[in-house]
């Protein structure tokens, strides 16, 4: 079962103090019963003492007789019963109610307890300087026990006070989390839409960092909502185009009676849809790609086994084309990264390459390592891109003007994001004297796995 902060801070509050007053109190009663318990046998101890000197002077005026009357007179509520014997075993005094048998046996010079006619007694005995006379002095322990329990009593009712704490911390608990219902309310009278930050200067301390925590993720949700309304609309306004002209031209193959007319609307048609169905893959891979939801496997790769299985894909469209294909990888790169990521890089950047280069044109492929970073490098033979249009590119759906083909707008996007989320980078320079595109990118060898690379 859950329970609110509340109930909780009022839960461990109460129960520190309960079981704190218990402690106390338990302590206080065992303190207080044993210093009544030591007081009592003090008592026993002194009228032990008096009988002793009583009876020596008793005994050396042989005035005995009056000794019995004048220990009738206490200020005891409930007096100890006490017993003089002589050194020849005869009682020579006793108090009211005490029996004439020894109260007790144990006739050495201490405290003892007893049983006499059912109930226990606290018994002492001594003796007489002169070791003529033997005294011994009792006390019921269940009279003990009660007078033991009001001394008690008296000392713990100041403790009772503190009972009534109980109501005020309960106050005070409550009264100190108001600003937190406050905040509650501010938060649950928020629309779905409002994600401003939550003013923090009714927040107190302790929540602020919780408070931070949740503006933090207004913030990020709130990017997350612009980026996905933006991509939303992007993708909706590239997927119409060729959507809207494959159905266009496939109406006019339809109304078409002439076979030439209708082949050529059917090719274009073909050609829009395989647009489209890039379009589409390329919208999948970028999705997956996003910060926020990219969930991505990194393994330990080679990066040339990786390029060579690539480049191998792309030769013969490239023969078909007149264009050749270079791989400059002279020894393995071992990096960890995800394989399909690295794939979709090398294929965009090779699919934009093939795409600007003319008949006849060269396009290499660089794989370079040192010991802090991989380099792998893409350089076509097109016409490349002018100083301030380099940084626009790898904006998603950004098309330099003149541009024709198949392009979606996403492949230098996508494979920014894809080697961002590898820690790297990726540069755009002009290629060998100044003609042609050298896409430049890094990635750090050791930065995010350090110890892992080096047992390699």
């Amino acid at each position: 079962m859950k329970h609110s902060l509340r109930f909780r801070l009022l839960f461990f509050v109460l129960t520190s103090f309960i079981v704190g007053w218990l402690m106390i109190s338990g302590f206080t009663w065992w303190r207080a019963a044993a210093e009544a318990d030591a007081l009592f046998d003090e008592q026993l101890f002194q009228l032990a003492t008096l009988l002793a000197v009583v009876t020596s002077h008793e005994a050396e005026e042989q005035d005995l007789d009056e000794f019995a009357e004048d220990m009738q007179v206490n200020g005891y509520n409930d007096p100890p019963v006490f017993q003089v014997w002589s050194s020849n075993g005869q009682l020579l005094v006793h108090g009211p109610n005490a029996p004439r048998e020894p109260l007790s046996l144990n006739f050495e010079t201490g405290y003892s307890n007893e049983m006499m006619k059912g109930r226990q007694w606290r018994v002492y005995t001594r003796y007489t300087s002169d070791k003529q006379h033997r005294i011994q002095v009792a006390q019921e322990s269940a009279s003990r026990e009660v007078r033991m329990l009001g001394f008690v009593v008296n000392i713990l009712s100041p403790l009772l006070l503190a009972l009534p704490m109980i109501g005020v911390l309960w106050w005070v608990v409550v009264r100190a989390l108001n600003p937190l219902d406050r905040l509650v309310h501010q938060i649950g009278a928020r629309s779905a839409t409002n994600l401003e930050a939550i003013d923090t200067a009714i927040v107190p301390v302790e929540a602020k960092v919780l408070v931070d925590a949740i503006n933090d993720l207004f913030q990020k949700l709130q990017l997350s909502i612009e980026r996905y309304n933006r991509f939303t609309a992007d993708a909706a306004h590239e997927l119409r185009t060729p959507l809207a002209g494959s159905v266009v031209q496939i109406q006019a193959a339809l109304e078409s009676s002439d076979e030439g007319e209708r082949k050529h609307s059917l090719n274009q048609a073909l050609k829009g849809l395989s647009k489209l169905n890039r379009l589409v893959e390329q919208l999948l891979v970028f999705s997956r790609m996003e910060p926020d939801v990219a969930m991505l496997e990194f393994a330990f790769l080679d990066l040339k086994k990786l390029s060579v299985e690539v480049v191998s894909e792309y030769v013969p469209g490239y023969l078909e084309k007149s264009v050749s294909l270079e791989l400059e990888a002279p020894h393995p790169v071992t990096l960890k990264g995800n394989w399909e990521l690295l794939s979709i890089v090398l294929r965009n950047l090779l699919d934009n390459a093939v795409r600007v280069t003319p008949a006849g044109g060269v396009i290499k492929v660089s794989l370079l390592a040192d010991d802090n970073f991989v380099t792998l490098m893409v350089i076509d033979a097109g016409p490349g891109i002018a100083d301030q249009n380099k940084a626009l590119v790898f904006g998603r759906f950004h098309r330099l003007l003149g541009t024709t083909g198949q392009g979606s707008g996403l492949g230098l996007s996508i494979v920014h994001s894809a080697v961002r989320l590898h820690g790297g980078t990726v540069m755009l320079e002009d290629g060998d004297e100044g003609k042609g595109l050298r896409v430049v990118i890094k990635i750090p060898i050791r930065s995010a796995f350090p110890s892992e690379v080096e047992n390699l």
